[in-house]
């Protein structure tokens, strides 16, 4: 896709004809961003590029949290429900696509698409039903046979010849190397990143937010951003706010580089796996965004251990075999910040005008345009009709 398209059909869905003005703007310039994750680097970039005064302020380091422990599979897959946050998804799919061109190669996203299939009858006619009625949206997905699918990823093995499902515009990225793009570049454009700090209390008025108090010191502020991950619901309890997050471990076993062998996200009934650039594979389980869930009843795996990390990789040289010369290097266990009813917490609270919220799961895929059209209505003091069903209000 050339540039031009691109700006064409990113601008005409993303921004056109969403934004309401407020009838008395706030002014805002000097933003507090608390959280230098995924979604708080791409808040501060967006903003920094906009020329506001932006201090991002994270708790140990930028990408410690959620972020480090993400598959960061970016998608707008059949878990991305109802219509209306699949489509903020794919939006965001499409950022991805315009993050790409500001950052050049230090953005490591691979593109290419995704893999999906299932060895039970009665999931593969799931999945056919799921393709229709995707396509029905107008996703790019669409049905392979088996010699297509060999010819897409010839160093996967499956134990089937059934239809697989091939979602073109997907991909996938190192999510702590995208992060620290994201910080770097709002930092070349003026912003201010410290750590380890930690926000202890807020100052706030009549008037407003003033300012921020910190294990570092005191800082100035027109406005919070509070993009902390799992630690929102302390955060947010200092300006008297509730965002109800549940639990959602998702776990990772990485391995040592290898030669590559996949180029997409693979999809496998018992293994999800990608390949990043380095080489090295990533095996999940329990990411809870499977097109296939073969178990979807069973408990999310939260065992560390070496010989844990071994059995999934074990599961996952079944189907690719390249996988079985990897050495296991470590095992993640993430805790993802999950909203109650499983859908984003974006936007300024109406009990605090000046402390905006952004938490949220598939923040990997939401990054880029959450940060854009968060730093739309910080700066301009707008409400974009994309966000509107996400608001904190919502659990009263």
């Amino acid at each position: 896709m050339h540039r031009r398209q691109l700006l064409q059909l990113f601008g005409g869905l993303a921004v056109g004809g969403l934004a309401r003005l407020r009838a008395q703007p706030r002014t805002r310039r000097r933003i507090v961003v608390a959280g230098g994750g995924i979604i708080g680097a791409s808040i501060a970039y967006h903003l920094a590029r906009r020329g506001a005064s932006v201090r991002v302020l994270e708790k140990t380091a930028p990408a410690a949290g959620a972020t480090q422990n993400s598959f960061a599979w970016i998608n707008a897959g059949f878990s991305k429900r109802p219509r209306e946050y699949y489509r903020l998804n794919h939006l965001s799919m499409l950022a991805y696509r315009q993050l790409a061109l500001d950052l050049g190669d230090d953005l490591p996203v691979q593109w290419g698409g995704s893999l999906a299939w299932s060895d039970r009858a009665e999931a593969t006619a799931r999945l056919e039903r799921q393709v229709r009625a995707r396509q029905a949206w107008g996703y790019p997905v669409h049905l392979v046979d088996d010699a297509e699918f060999r010819r897409l990823e010839p160093g996967v093995v499956r134990a089937t010849a059934s239809p697989a499902v091939h979602a073109t515009e997907e991909g996938n990225v190192d999510p702590v190397a995208a992060t620290l793009a994201l910080l770097a570049a709002a930092e070349a454009a003026g912003a201010e990143v410290e750590y380890p700090c930690e926000i202890t209390g807020l100052d706030l008025s009549a008037g407003g937010l003033t300012g921020v108090t910190t294990t570092q010191g005191p800082f100035e502020a027109d406005a919070l951003v509070i993009a902390a991950g799992v630690a929102t619901p302390r955060l947010a309890a200092l300006a008297g706010l509730d965002v109800p997050l549940k639990e959602s471990p998702g776990l990772l076993a990485h391995t040592d580089p290898a030669d590559r062998s996949v180029g997409r996200v693979v999809l496998a009934p018992g293994a999800h796996v990608k390949q990043k650039h380095n080489g090295r594979f990533v095996v999940g389980a329990g990411l809870g965004e499977t097109a296939v869930a073969d178990n979807p009843d069973e408990a999310p795996p939260t065992d560390t251990s070496a010989e844990r990390g071994r059995r999934m990789l074990e599961a996952a040289a079944r189907v690719i075999p390249a996988i079985a010369g990897a050495t296991l290097d470590r095992v993640t266990l993430g805790f993802r910040p999950l909203p109650r009813d499983n859908y984003p917490v974006v936007g300024f609270a109406e009990r605090q005008p000046d402390v905006y919220l952004a938490v949220m799961h598939s923040g990997m895929t939401l990054a880029p345009l959450v940060g854009r059209l968060a730093a739309q209505e910080i700066l301009d003091d707008v409400r974009v009709d994309l966000l509107e069903p996400y608001r904190v209000e919502r659990f009263g």
